[in-house]
């Protein structure tokens, strides 16, 4: 790629021509002039990447000039000033105010030639991280949240809210239901977007592994432990951490989680020194934390430190006028990611989604195009291509199904079990009643399924 040079001469030294000839032969674009006013012109007008400027302007204090550039009209150009002498004060405080580098003359062109390099290696990788940035923000825009129903425009309407704000949020709804997404969103779209957002799914770690991924360990703390490790909270300092599943966090954790909310502080796992974080927390679930509270496994004060802003997301089958929505959406997703060719679904297909519960939300709901999808030898996805269970009818009473003679026996058996836990609002022991199977058997047969 051509490098766009600017040259800007202050008390016309000789040399500037030398440097045009040097790095106009070297296949660089050179650009020119002696005004300030005309160098601004020139940034706002064309892609320059590199600024080569007298520090001695005329009439300019360069550090203010300097300033202009970075903080207005083209933050990221790299700045290299030539000049014959400078003050080593005054060549620290371009530094800090963001110039590249420094050279005297007379100048050494080869040197010259890497420092520009380099400076424009550097300016690309900022270049990168920017563009990344906006594709990250373009594709969490509240505007790409699927969903017209009245409960996802309050649910959209309470995150434009909040997302400015430096508030602790806590998502409640069912699993599948997106929060991990709208986390997403909320990050991406607040003043912390361009700082860490880390993820920490706290069921997936025991006590002991758990506190040390949040707040680190020192070395030989424990047994294992053979080099310091930086905790999640510290990792996302500045920015947002989001804690997944946190009603299954035990006490003693919620003790130490409760200390940083509260004093945004904390000690690594075997260490003395306390390290101070500036971290917004999103926390979710899909428990009745106030019923674990009255059963003495979660602590209030912790509670009401993470809901300061409580966002309930609707389970699929309270949005069923989404699913067309959804399905669009997916299909077009899955065949960008998978390269398929689909170009819709047939109206028996799209009854039967639009019928079924989807007690696994929106995650089971791709989880069934997807599956579709891989079978379909049409462009369209029949009612044929989607997973048999889907095809199971409930009457309105729902306490029985028609099961049709050709569905495989683990599909019978994940429904019913799944009907079974629906009736009794969840409770294992419940349920294995109703199915006249013991508690144990129902639990090794949930997991399998």
């Amino acid at each position: 790629m051509e490098i766009n040079l600017l040259l800007i001469e202050g008390q016309g030294n000789g040399q500037w021509e030398k440097v045009r000839t040097y790095f106009g032969k070297k296949g660089f674009a050179v650009y020119q002039t002696s005004s300030v006013k005309e160098a601004f012109r020139v940034l706002r007008n064309e892609p320059i990447h590199i600024v080569l400027s007298d520090f001695w302007l005329n009439g300019i204090n360069s550090i203010n000039f300097l300033k202009k550039i970075k903080k207005g009209a083209r933050p990221q150009v790299e700045v290299i000033f030539l000049c014959e002498r400078v003050p080593l004060p005054a060549a620290i405080e371009a530094m800090k105010a963001g110039a590249y580098d420094f050279h005297e003359f007379p100048l050494n062109h080869r040197l010259l030639m890497a420092v520009v390099e380099k400076a424009y290696e550097k300016q690309s990788l900022f270049v990168e991280k920017v563009e990344l940035e906006r594709k990250v923000r373009e594709r969490f825009d509240f505007g790409n949240i699927v969903g017209r129903s009245k409960p996802m425009q309050h649910v959209i309407e309470i995150m434009g809210s909040v997302a400015p704000k430096n508030v602790n949020i806590l998502l409640a709804g069912e699993t599948g239901t997106g929060k991990e997404m709208i986390a997403n969103a909320i990050h991406y779209n607040s003043p912390r977007f361009s700082k860490p957002f880390i993820k920490v799914n706290c069921a997936a770690f025991n006590e002991g592994v758990l506190e040390s991924e949040l707040f680190g360990h020192e070395k030989g703390s424990f047994t294992g432990a053979i080099s310091k490790r930086l905790g999640r909270f510290e990792l996302a300092n500045g920015g947002t951490i989001f804690l997944d599943e946190i009603g299954d966090v035990t006490l003693s954790t919620q003790i130490k989680l409760l200390r940083v909310l509260q004093e945004k502080e904390f000690e690594r796992v075997g260490g003395n020194e306390t390290i101070k974080v500036d971290v917004r927390v999103i926390a979710a679930t899909n428990q009745d934390l106030k019923k674990r509270i009255d059963d003495g496994k979660f602590r209030e004060d912790l509670y009401y430190r993470l809901n300061v802003v409580r966002i309930e997301l609707p389970p699929l089958r309270e949005r069923r006028e989404d699913i067309p929505l959804l399905v669009s959406y997916f299909i077009n997703k899955l065949n960008a990611e998978k390269d398929y060719r689909i170009k819709g679904i047939t109206k028996e297909a799209m009854q039967l989604l639009l019928t079924y519960r989807w007690p696994g939300n929106v995650r089971e709901l791709e989880n069934a195009l997807e599956s579709a999808m891989a079978l379909a030898e049409k462009e369209v996805v029949e009612a044929g291509y989607l997973p048999a269970f889907l095809s199971l009818a409930r009457p309105q009473n729902g306490d029985h199904y028609h099961i049709p003679i050709d569905l495989p026996l683990r599909e019978i058996e994940r429904e019913v079990i799944r009907h079974a836990l629906e009736r009794a609002g969840g409770n294992k022991s419940l349920a294995s009643k109703l199915l006249g199977i013991g508690l144990r058997t129902l639990q090794r047969k949930a997991k399998e399924l």
